[in-house]
């Protein structure tokens, strides 16, 4: 019976309580070390911590000649590299496997990473998770596949004169499977479509090829449904209910729309973005505490050559079925940078927080990243960037839970 007493729910044993918690949210589970001592204890105790979800760490990045997307980790505590969570130059992925000639980080999702890498003279993936140091490989999605480039570079063909862009991104959610996918996708900007698009699971352990479900012009095409568009690819993306967002502008309409995909390539829902301030336009999604967050910017007319803004506003979708966006937060250029007016060109946001109202970003002038508290309206830097600071962040969840689909050697 004393026993009984000390566990955080009497009827139940505590290792069925970390994995019922396992699946709260952050912000929830903070909450709940208030609810008794036996709470606090459980949650609180080293050997569950790790077992439990864990808050946003920081973020890897290149460093300052640009030549490298990963190498440098800066904590969100301020602390820079003094005492990073794990090795930035990745070490344990090039001894457990020899032959990687050069690795770019891609992307990120609660806890694992993708890399692109070139292998024995062959493009492929790797899935890493580097808190266990688990990894998996993946081939790439088809053998006339190239290797995508890093975020904002595309690839221009003399032969044809045509533009094109491409990325791929990783979908992961512990607390709904421990199965990951991928989602590639090819644009062409110069025509304005899309060409390739394929998904690949954990599970099957196969891609799947989607493109014939995305032309644009064919009858129930999944392009076709919000017309001729341009992919932004560094607007963001956020995972919500289990779909993947990202942000397409529509040429002709000049406007924005959100697409969510799921795990097989499937367009599932598009959502209308529509700020009430006419001259506002969409600058970058994210999700935090569970809701999809879009990010506006007054963009002023041109000055110089130059496009500027004012102020930033932060919407959330509340009721993700209605689609109806509430205003969170207004904050004009003077309450952030001290500026009436700041160059678009001269800002960038990188993240939203999972589980805080705060927002990361870099402002080139000052060449730093910094964070602002939409609570507090407080600015706190991060890091200095040096000179060349317009360099790809990739956020940084730990993960602790080991994986049957990723090993410790490949």
């Amino acid at each position: 019976m004393d026993r009984a007493k000390g566990r955080a729910v009497a009827v139940l044993h505590d290792d069925l309580m970390v994995e019922i918690l396992s699946r709260v949210p952050v912000k929830d589970l903070c909450r709940s070390t208030c609810v008794s001592k036996p709470w606090r204890d459980l949650i609180t105790d080293p050997l569950n911590r790790k077992k439990l979800p864990q808050t946003l760490e920081g973020f890897f990045h290149g460093g300052a000649d640009g030549h490298h997307s990963y190498g440098h980790f800066t904590s969100l505590s301020g602390s820079g590299e003094c005492v990073p969570p794990v090795d930035p130059s990745f070490s344990f992925l090039t001894a457990k496997l020899p032959g990687v000639e050069r690795m770019i980080l891609l992307d990120s999702c609660n806890g694992l990473l993708l890399f692109g890498c070139t292998r024995e003279d062959k493009f492929g993936y790797i899935v890493c998770n580097p808190a266990t140091e688990e990894l998996v490989t993946v081939p790439s999605s088809s053998a006339s596949c190239p290797p995508p480039p890093p975020l904002e570079e595309g690839y221009y063909d003399a032969n044809d004169g045509e533009e094109r862009f491409a990325h791929t991104f990783l979908m992961f959610d512990p607390a709904v499977s421990l199965h990951f996918h991928l989602f590639h996708i090819w644009e062409n900007r110069t025509m304005v479509k899309v060409e390739t698009v394929h998904s690949y699971s954990s599970e099957t352990r196969a891609w799947t090829d989607r493109s014939s479900k995305w032309k644009r012009g064919e009858k129930g095409g999944e392009w076709g449904l919000w017309g001729k568009a341009i992919i932004q690819f560094t607007y963001g993306r956020a995972l919500v209910n289990g779909l993947l967002h990202f942000v397409v502008s529509r040429v002709r309409k000049h406007e924005f729309l959100i697409v969510a995909v799921d795990g097989k390539g499937k367009t599932c829902r598009i959502i209308g973005w529509h700020d009430k301030h006419a001259s506002a336009e969409a600058t970058f999604i994210g999700q935090s505490q569970g809701h999809l967050h879009c990010i506006s910017m007054n963009k002023q007319s041109q000055r110089s050559r130059m496009h500027y803004f004012t102020w930033l506003s932060v919407w959330v979708l509340q009721d993700y079925d209605t689609q109806e966006w509430i205003l969170k937060h207004n904050v004009s250029t003077s309450q952030l940078f001290g500026l009436l007016s700041c160059p678009i060109i001269d800002f960038d946001i990188v993240a939203m927080h999972p589980d805080h109202n705060s927002i990361i970003l870099v402002q080139g002038s000052n060449q730093k990243l910094v964070l602002y508290d939409m609570d507090s309206k407080e600015l706190c830097a991060l890091r200095s960037l040096g000179e060349d600071c317009m360099f790809i962040f990739i956020p940084y969840v730990p993960c602790f839970m080991e994986s049957p689909f990723l090993a410790t050697k490949d």
